[in-house]
């Protein structure tokens, strides 16, 4: 039996899939240095991933101040919640069929 899987490869990634399951689970629009500790990644690799999934529509980017400094929030979209939930059951497909 073989699979027919139509994965999203921005979310083949460990780090963005990771990043999309954090933000995803997340109540509320999280904040850069709160992602790079909980996911233990540098700055710019955070960016850089970042910049992909704002590209693709799957996270909304939001830039403040507070207290005179910059605050970097980010949450996961409609659009990146239904891309996470497809990948997701596209591979509990896969692994059914081991």
């Amino acid at each position: 039996m073989t699979a027919n899987l139509e994965l999203n490869p921005l979310l083949s990634d460990r780090s963005r899939l990771l990043i999309m399951a954090l933000l995803a689970a997340a109540p509320a629009p999280v904040d850069f240095t709160t992602l790079c500790e909980e996911l233990k990644m540098t700055k710019g690799n955070l960016s850089s991933h970042m910049r992909r999934l704002e590209e693709s529509g799957m996270v909304r980017v939001e830039k403040a101040f507070v207290d005179r400094k910059p605050l970097t929030t980010y949450c996961c979209t409609k659009q990146g919640r239904t891309e996470v939930k497809s990948y997701l059951n596209q591979v509990e497909k896969l692994l059914k069929q081991i």
